[in-house]
């Protein structure tokens, strides 16, 4: 019985070190990636920032608010596994932050986009790319798809969509639910995208 209480102990040890390494890790990614994103002289030819840490295979495209909520996060140039663990990241088959068009970006339920579940109808959401030009958003939809139904369409309007994993105190990630939130850039009239 003592060697089971050991095990168990050790085993709840590795997971509450694995939780606390992801969170950490998460959070001093957005402070590098924060930094890069403030250094100009770092900059490329490009008008890009600059790789947040020398073996870093992507890099800050827009700055995400939700002045609300007191939030502010950094969008990664694409949504691939190595960029989500920093950020949330943009789709590339959508338009860039701060371009015309539908901007997509996801990211994951239980880091940054945990705040997706506090926000409400009418709320504003900014982005803001490199170049400094800011839009701002005001969230018109909060839908749960199946992914495995149902697809993101992307509009010809100024739409802002943010993408989740679904339901945010899940045990098992990648499940084929999304939390959805649709945004219209604050100049238009609403017009929700069908899924």
């Amino acid at each position: 019985m003592r060697y089971l209480s050991v095990i168990a102990f050790l085993i709840g040890l590795t997971l509450i070190s694995q939780s606390l390494y992801m969170d950490g890790k998460a959070v001093l990614a957005q402070q590098l990636i924060s930094h890069s994103w403030t250094d100009k002289s770092r900059g490329n030819a490009d008008h890009k920032p600059a790789k947040p840490w020398p073996w870093a295979d992507t890099r800050p495209v827009a700055k995400l608010a939700v002045p609300r909520l007191k939030q502010t996060m950094f969008v990664m140039q694409d949504s691939s596994g190595e960029s989500l663990a920093f950020g949330p990241g943009h789709i590339p088959t959508s338009a860039l932050p701060g371009a015309s068009g539908h901007v997509a970006i996801a990211g994951h339920r239980d880091t940054h986009f945990s705040v997706l579940r506090e926000l409400n109808l009418g709320d504003t959401i900014t982005t803001e790319n490199y170049q400094s030009q800011t839009k701002r958003y005001r969230v018109i939809g909060l839908d749960v798809i199946n992914s495995e139904q149902e697809s993101l369409k992307i509009v010809e309007t100024d739409t802002l969509t943010l993408i989740t994993c679904y339901p945010f105190e899940g045990w098992i990630p990648g499940g084929p639910l999304r939390y959805i939130v649709t945004a219209i850039a604050t100049n238009l009239e609403p017009q929700k995208p069908t899924y």
